[in-house]
């Protein structure tokens, strides 16, 4: 998919200084950005699905979560009293310095949109909300990357 719709490609690693390498590890993470010495991406049990792994080669490519951008707020509503405790992080916002939306508009069908029980206590309350009611049940959808991602992607990468 990222070859079809991007310049963005992957090959077989050949002792470059950076990489991405995929272990089968407890969840499904990356780190975001190229480390400068390789990384890990980790599928594990219940992550072999196409937008999981566009997903976190996103976040390997320097994408962080849609709700992390600055003006999420304008967006989505946060419960932290109702995140799982330990698991806040995950929810946290940060200024364009350090997440930039590369001018694009705030994406609810991204594939880097947590779903609305995101680590929640309740299985019966959600920890984000739509500020347009709509788009509750978009967020976090896992079929494929929104058009919105692809310009994101080609913008950062110059395609």
């Amino acid at each position: 998919m990222y070859r079809l719709k991007s310049c963005v490609d992957f090959k077989p690693y050949e002792g470059e200084k950076t990489y991405i390498k995929f272990e089968k590890r407890d969840g499904c993470w990356s780190y975001v950005g190229d480390l400068q010495n390789g990384q890990v991406l980790s599928l594990g049990p219940g992550c072999d699905h196409k937008a999981v792994i566009e997903h976190e080669l996103l976040h390997a490519l320097g994408f962080y979560h849609t709700q992390s951008r600055q003006d999420r707020d304008d967006y989505v509503k946060i419960w932290l009293d109702q995140v799982t405790e330990g698991m806040e992080h995950n929810l946290n916002k940060y200024d364009d310095s350090f997440v930039t939306d590369l001018n694009t508009p705030y994406d609810y069908e991204s594939v880097m949109h947590y779903r609305p029980f995101a680590f929640n206590k309740d299985p019966n309350i959600p920890t984000i909300t739509t500020n347009i009611p709509e788009f509750f049940n978009i967020i976090g959808q896992y079929l494929d990357f929104s058009e919105m991602d692809i310009v994101r992607l080609n913008r950062m990468y110059n395609c």
